[in-house]
């Protein structure tokens, strides 16, 4: 019995989303510093989160990725993307540094 509660649990943990939104979350920074950071200081980056629009942002991740050849794929813009637009404890405690 006790069993079926912890498989019960970890199903409405995984349903409601809490385990991808944890991936995603611990992804952004890595992803900021690794694929913006090899071009950008950091203080560019982060002083522009919470400032730009969703389109603005998209606008210069493409411009990055088509004219300065930032390695970034589809996915990897996308989710970039909502990084920069609400950004993850992970990036707001890069930025701070």
């Amino acid at each position: 019995m006790k069993w079926s509660w912890i498989v019960i649990a970890v199903f409405l943990y995984l349903a409601r989303g809490g385990a991808v939104q944890a991936a995603s979350e611990s992804g952004c920074a890595e992803l900021m510093l690794n694929r913006c950071q090899s071009c950008h200081y950091l203080d560019r980056v982060c002083g522009q989160i919470g400032e730009k629009s969703k389109r603005r942002w998209a606008a210069t991740l493409k411009r990055m990725v088509k004219r300065r050849g930032a390695d970034l794929n589809k996915e990897e813009q996308e989710f970039l993307l909502d990084c920069l637009l609400t950004p993850a404890p992970d990036i707001k405690k890069e930025c701070k540094k």
